[in-house]
């Protein structure tokens, strides 16, 4: 049943700007700031951490626009109907922001592998191998996923503005807790996960000890809510019966 409510909305990705992007945006953002890297004078470390910093603040606006994305898909499909007549909704709902998650998954190994390469063999640092850069975009990835569940409950139950909306304010949000506004507070503020979360490895990776406090810290707290907001995010899909903006 998964699986075919998995490849059903995968033919409805097929061919649309959110497929596109998942390859678009990995290519131009590594790239970029490859170029600048080739002759700005930052050290390696920081040439690094400044790298996943920018695109972990960047993944929440990303994730709110895919998210809305993808309630516009069901909307022009016959204003939900699809979804509404459906006798078990859990499954197409667990479809989707599995698919989302499969795309972003990808999305970030790109990245990651785009610019180890590009840092690593092009401008020849030794400071990392390709393999904390991997790292540090899957951990970027796990910590997406409680953001990924609960904009998908904000697109599909107040629309796609609010979700576009709450996606660039937890960008900003996530940009804000990377200064020292959010030394303390990070750790409960979930939609800074993606930024703070491989920061913080990346610090430990490179040497910096009293890293492994902080994750030690976030990673039950990760853990919890990852759990508690699938559960909810099921239960409120069984019971799902259209937006606001469907009414």
């Amino acid at each position: 049943m998964l699986r075919k409510n998995l490849h059903a909305d995968l033919l409805k990705m097929k061919g649309t700007p959110i497929t596109l992007a998942h390859i678009l945006i990995p290519m131009i953002t590594s790239g970029l700031f490859l170029i600048y890297y080739s002759f700005s004078a930052w050290n390696e470390n920081t040439r690094i951490i400044a790298f996943y910093q920018a695109v972990g603040a960047g993944f929440p606006m990303l994730i709110g626009i895919f998210t809305a994305s993808m309630i516009k898909q069901e909307q022009n499909a016959g204003g939900f109907q699809n979804l509404l007549t459906l006798p078990q909704k859990t499954v197409a709902f667990l479809s989707k922001v599995l698919l989302l998650l499969i795309f972003s998954m990808f999305s970030v190994l790109l990245t990651a592998v785009i610019f180890a390469f590009g840092f690593c063999k092009i401008l020849e640092s030794s400071t990392v191998s390709i393999g904390i850069c991997m790292m540090a975009a899957l951990i970027m990835w796990c910590s997406s996923i409680p953001l990924y569940i609960w904009q998908m409950i904000l697109a599909f139950q107040l629309g796609e503005g609010v979700a576009i909306g709450a996606g660039i304010l937890s960008g900003l949000v996530s940009a804000l807790m990377l200064t020292g506004l959010g030394d303390y507070s990070w750790k409960y503020t979930f939609v800074s996960w993606t930024s703070r979360i491989p920061y913080t490895y990346l610090k430990l990776a490179l040497g910096e000890s009293g890293a492994i406090n902080e994750l030690e810290t976030v990673i039950p707290i990760y853990c919890i809510l990852t759990v508690i907001s699938m559960i909810y995010y099921l239960l409120w899909s069984s019971r799902w019966e259209g937006s606001k903006i469907s009414e």
